[in-house]
């Protein structure tokens, strides 16, 4: 038989469009095996359920500290304030001279703060210079006066009387020798009390006083802070006056959010404000920060030291048999068990709570109306 091209062509084309389907075919076959392999494989990591198990996804909450949170607290905005401040004052009076001292700078004891004018103080201690002299020449003259009528009354050419007279001239003399070496004493140290040094090591936080002003004895020149011991001032509403001393004091502070110190109450007002009907009181910060400034704002944090927990979601609070439980995770099953807990405090959003729970554990967050202990956990969502 005879073919003629035509026929030849079609029956080429057919063939070849017959042979790309059968290759397509094939390779389609191949991919669904090895998909079907995959899925296998990825099933046998998927823990299996048991019978009553049922899978659920929750959201979880891991625990960050077994250190516990403090119960109930107690809120107080106040001020830092030195523990020790003097005031600095001259002993004498005058016209200062020289400040050397700034404010803020730290000062070592012995060290000058401020110099009067010496003059006035030079001429008093010249004057008692000359009655320390004449009060000495005064007690020559009269010794050897009371030695010679000692020796003219052991041969009777004086009368007892005169002697006596003569002795009591000396022994004025010996008294105005001892006034007059007081007296230069002091003008001596009145001029060293030109000087104002500091008699111990401090900050100088305030100066009150400037070259060329008159001041009198006692008047403050320089307000100084003592060591570097701060303190929370702080009014307390008098329904925490009586359970203070009980509470367990913690300090933060508004320039320095992540910054918290402990603290204790140091002393406390026997007498209310009469206007605020207060009672002021000052924490002593147990810690010192280098960042701390006198003045800065404070934040006086009271709880109650009996009362600690854990602080949690107030969603991982469940229930059973009528008591508060929370379901912990374990991470290596994937399941769930209950752990029973004492709630010490509702709060806004979370809840303390007190129970055998550690550091590091996860607990369901959310999801614990659908919880049991036959069930196997996903967590969608790990808040740290």
């Amino acid at each position: 038989m005879k073919y003629s091209k035509r026929s030849i062509l079609i029956g080429a084309v057919v063939l070849a469009i017959t042979s790309i389907g059968a290759a397509f075919a094939f390779n389609n076959l191949q991919n669904e095996q090895k998909s079907v392999a995959l899925g296998q494989e990825e099933d046998s990591r998927i823990p299996r359920l048991n019978a009553n198990g049922t899978e659920l996804v929750v959201r979880a909450f891991t625990i960050r500290t077994d250190r516990g949170a403090t119960g109930p607290k107690h809120a107080f905005t106040g001020t830092l304030q030195p523990r020790y401040q003097a005031s600095v004052a001259f002993r004498v009076a005058g016209k200062i001279s020289q400040r050397i001292v700034e404010v803020g700078q730290r000062v070592k004891k012995g060290e000058v703060l401020f110099r009067l004018d010496p003059e006035d103080l030079d001429l008093q201690l010249r004057v008692a210079e000359a009655d320390a002299v004449s009060a000495q020449s005064l007690l020559r003259q009269s010794s050897a006066e009371e030695t010679r009528l000692l020796q003219l009354r052991s041969t009777g050419s004086v009368s007892q009387s005169d002697y006596e007279l003569g002795l009591a001239n000396r022994d004025v003399s010996k008294a105005r020798v001892d006034a007059a070496s007081r007296r230069l004493a002091l003008a001596t140290n009145q001029r060293m009390y030109c000087d104002l040094v500091a008699d111990s090591d401090g900050l100088a936080i305030a100066i009150q006083a400037e070259a060329g002003q008159v001041v009198n004895v006692g008047q403050a020149v320089l307000q100084l802070m003592q060591a570097d011991e701060l303190e929370a001032n702080v009014s307390l509403p008098e329904s925490l006056v009586a359970d203070v001393k009980k509470l367990q004091a913690s300090a933060k502070f508004w320039s320095r959010p992540g910054l918290e110190l402990q603290a204790e109450l140091r002393e406390l007002s026997p007498m209310a404000d009469p206007i605020s009907r207060t009672f002021d009181a000052r924490f002593r910060l147990k810690e010192s920060a280098p960042e701390l400034a006198i003045g800065m704002t404070v934040s006086i944090q009271l709880g109650d030291s009996t009362q600690n927990g854990l602080c949690i979601p107030i969603t991982s609070i469940a229930s059973r048999n009528d008591l508060p439980i929370v379901w912990r995770i374990e991470s290596s099953s994937c399941r769930v068990e209950a752990v029973s807990v004492q709630i010490i405090q509702y709060r806004n959003q979370t809840a303390i709570v007190r129970g055998l729970l550690l550091a590091g554990d996860r607990i369901v967050s959310a999801g614990v109306q659908r919880v049991d202990e036959n069930s196997l956990v996903r967590v969608w969502e790990s808040k740290q």
